[in-house]
C-alpha cells in the first residue's frame, strides 16, 4: 500500500470524569440505531486488494535461500493499525492477517507487531488497490470565522463486512484542474456498520481563497474481522434540540444502553442536516460516564454553531466499548 501523502489525523474528544450509573432492571436488547430528530428552527440561523498468491515453483537444484529477518515493530502510545501501515508502507490489513488482530482497537502499547514485507516489486506488476465499497454522501463545505474551511459529509457503508479507521480524503482544485490543497482525516467514530452511515469532518486550517472543483472520497478502511469489543446499542432517545442563539443550536436527550453488555468509552456524534441531506455542522464528544450498564441511560448535551443556514433536522449516533 502505498503512503498516503497528505493524512492529517482529526481526534476532537472531550475529557471523561468519574461517574458510573447503577444497574437497573434488565432490558430487551435492540439493533444499532440512529435518531434523526425534525425540528422547525429560525432561517437566520479497498475491500482492500487480497494480494494475488505467488505460484510456488520449485528450484531444480536444492538450493538454499536465506529468510529475511523479519520487521518487528512495537506498538507506541498513540499508534493506530492504519498509521503502522502507512509507516511501513505495507497494507494494514496484511498486518492484521499477520498477527492475528481480530479487533484494530485491541493494540496496546508495548505490543511487538510483525511487519510483513510489501509485495515484490522486481519487474512484476504491483496489484492496485480495490477500495471498500465506501460512498460518500451529503457533501458541504462550511468556512468559519477563524477562517478554517470545513468539508462536512457521511460516508455510507453498503458492503457485507463492518469497518473502522475511515479516512476521508479531500481535493481542492482550480478552474484547470490543479490541485490547490488535499486534506484528510477520520470519521467521527470509530465504526461504520453495514448498511449504516457516519459523519465526517475534514478541516483545512489555510485554505485556498477560493476553489473551483473538489473531490471527496473515502481512501482507506480497515475491516473488523470476528467478535470485537466495539458495542453498538446505544439507543438516543427524549432527544430535543433548542436554538441557544442567533447561531447556535442545542441537541440534548439520553443514551439509552439496550444491550446485555455494560459499556464504557462511549463516543457521541450529533449532525445537522438541511433539507437536501447536506450536512450544516458536525459535533463529537466523548462522555463523562465511566460505565453505563445495561439497560441504565446517561444524558448528553451538545452545542453546534451553524451560521446562515436552516436547520431540516439532526442525526445522533454513538458508539461504545463493551466493558473489561
Amino acid at each position: 500500500m502505498k503512503r498516503i501523502a497528505f493524512f492529517a489525523l482529526v481526534a476532537t474528544l472531550l475529557a471523561c470524569g468519574q461517574l458510573i450509573t447503577p444497574k437497573p432492571s434488565p432490558v430487551a436488547t435492540e439493533g444499532t440505531p440512529t435518531v434523526a430528530l425534525a425540528v422547525t428552527l429560525h432561517p437566520t440561523v479497498t475491500l482492500r486488494p487480497t494480494a494475488t498468491p505467488r505460484p510456488a515453483t520449485p528450484e531444480p537444484t536444492p538450493t538454499p535461500t536465506m529468510t529475511p529477518t523479519p520487521i518487528i515493530y512495537t506498538v507506541q502510545p498513540g499508534d493506530t493499525l492504519l498509521g503502522i501501515a502507512i509507516q511501513f508502507e505495507v497494507d494494514a490489513e496484511s498486518i492484521q492477517v499477520a498477527n492475528g488482530i481480530i479487533d484494530p482497537r485491541s493494540l496496546q502499547i508495548g505490543q511487538a507487531l510483525i511487519i510483513p514485507e510489501p509485495e515484490d516489486s522486481s519487474g512484476a506488476p504491483t496489484a492496485t488497490p480495490t477500495p471498500f465499497p465506501l460512498t460518500v454522501q451529503g457533501v458541504n463545505f462550511v468556512e468559519n470565522p477563524p477562517g478554517t474551511l470545513w468539508c462536512f459529509g457521511e460516508v455510507a457503508n453498503p458492503g457485507g463486512s463492518v469497518l473502522s479507521e475511515m479516512v476521508i480524503g479531500v481535493n481542492l482544485f482550480d478552474a484547470n484542474g490543479e490541485l490547490l490543497a488535499s486534506q484528510a482525516a477520520y470519521t467521527a467514530l470509530d465504526v461504520v456498520p453495514i448498511g449504516q452511515t457516519v459523519p465526517f469532518a475534514v478541516p483545512f486550517d489555510d485554505p485556498p481563497a477560493s476553489f473551483a472543483q473538489y473531490q471527496v472520497a473515502a481512501i482507506s478502511a480497515v475491516p473488523l474481522l470476528g467478535k470485537t469489543r466495539y458495542a453498538l446499542t446505544l439507543n438516543p432517545v427524549e432527544v430535543s434540540a433548542t436554538q441557544i442563539g442567533e447561531q447556535t443550536y442545542r441537541v440534548s436527550g439520553q443514551l439509552e444502553n439496550t444491550g446485555t453488555d455494560d459499556v464504557e468509552s462511549i463516543k457521541l456524534v450529533v449532525a445537522a442536516y438541511d433539507e437536501a441531506g447536506k450536512i450544516l455542522a458536525e459535533r463529537q464528544a466523548t462522555l463523562k460516564v465511566v460505565i453505563l450498564r445495561s439497560g441504565a441511560r446517561t444524558p448528553f448535551q451538545l452545542d453546534l454553531t451553524i451560521p446562515d443556514a436552516t436547520v431540516s433536522r439532526y442525526g445522533v449516533q454513538a458508539q461504545a466499548l463493551r466493558a473489561e
